[in-house]
């Protein structure tokens, strides 16, 4: 049986367990509940298992198999190989840790997707009437949020219908495809196509940018990981503008050749957490 606390660098327990609670569709689950195989516990309640996610390091008293970590943040943005006391812990108390990239890290930091948070899953799937958006925000300094500026101003040279999301649209002159900021699933849930580009380039590290998309049935063309969570449904940007413009223009020019054919109910649970515990809790690799 699992019971498991959530342990989180950036809120509570509680608020974790909420929020997995939401994004696993646990009323949807036979073997959820407090008497049943699967629960989250709220604080205070007894755990047998443990989530770390972030830079969180509890005091715990559990075998080391029985504790995992999910990284929420591209490694750069987390901490870096000179952050010996969150390794020490890592290695002492974490048998298993999910990171983006491991490049310099000990054995148990494991490059995979780390079941980041994500929209909560849509009941259905619109039929979609628009090609193409993109989101960009308001920063500029890591590579992704550069690229996603370029890749907005040679899209702003063309009359291609690609709506443009984000408070980083407050840099850019009236044009009717720049929609601004937006407050819920505007730019996925009536579009085809939507561009993604993390902010760093990593193994596996798949955010909400990529994983709001396809929950929404909507195909990403993504820079990013270079091992996506979904590389079947995947159209793979180079980060060359020449090459990814020339694949933005054969999408609007003939969107049916490129669209991906989603299974709803894979996708979910693939992003489930919960439907993988004897996988994240086992000894594997």
């Amino acid at each position: 049986m699992y019971r498991i606390r959530i342990f989180s660098s950036f809120c509570d327990s509680n608020n974790c367990k909420s929020v997995y609670e939401r994004l696993c569709e646990v009323d949807n689950m036979e073997d959820y509940g407090p008497n049943k195989t699967i629960y989250i516990v709220s604080e205070g309640e007894p755990f047998t298992h443990a989530i770390i996610m972030n830079t969180a390091m509890p005091y715990l008293n559990l075998p080391k198999q029985n504790v995992v970590g999910l990284a929420c943040e591209p490694p750069l943005f987390l901490f870096n190989s000179n952050n010996k006391q969150f390794i020490d812990y890592v290695n002492k108390n974490v048998n298993k840790y999910f990171i983006g990239s491991n490049n310099g890290l000990p054995p148990s930091f494991i490059q995979s997707y780390a079941y980041m948070w994500h929209i909560t899953p849509p009941k259905t799937i619109p039929n979609k009437t628009k090609i193409l958006s993109i989101m960009i925000s308001n920063k500029l300094h890591a590579p992704g949020h550069k690229y996603r500026h370029s890749l907005v101003k040679h899209i702003l040279q063309t009359n291609y219908p690609i709506d443009i999301y984000g408070r980083g649209c407050r840099f850019y002159n009236n044009d009717e495809r720049i929609k601004g900021e937006f407050t819920d699933n505007e730019p996925y849930e009536n579009y085809q196509f939507h561009i993604c580009i993390e902010n760093f380039q990593t193994n596996s590290y798949t955010s909400e940018k990529y994983t709001n998309a396809v929950l929404w049935g909507t195909t990403p063309v993504y820079w990013g990981a270079t091992n996506p969570l979904f590389p079947e449904l995947t159209i793979a940007l180079s980060g060359t503008i020449s090459h990814d413009m020339e694949i933005i223009t054969n999408i609007v020019n003939n969107p049916m050749k490129y669209k991906k054919h989603f299974s709803q109910e894979e996708i979910r649970n693939k992003m489930n957490i919960l439907k993988h515990l004897d996988t994240i809790f086992s000894n594997d690799t």
